[in-house]
């Protein structure tokens, strides 16, 4: 016995799976802040806040006094 089956219904209902499950990843990976299209994952998603010590300018600490007013 042959099953004939309604091909086409097949791929549209799959397709918009497919585009479901992609649109739902975006929007998640945006929601989150990340870069839905970095190679690597997570390894590409790190943002550092700030440099590392090895690399940071050095602190130059410059003490200004106010000067009072002059009185007459």
């Amino acid at each position: 016995m042959l099953i004939l089956v309604p091909w086409k219904p097949v791929v549209i209902v799959f397709g918009f799976l497919a585009a479901l499950v992609l649109f739902s990843y975006f929007g998640s990976a945006l929601i989150e802040g990340k870069n839905p299209f970095a190679p690597y994952g997570d390894l590409a998603n790190r943002v550092t806040l700030r440099q590392p010590a090895e690399h940071s300018a050095p602190q130059h600490k410059h003490i200004r006094k106010a000067s009072s007013p002059k009185s007459d």
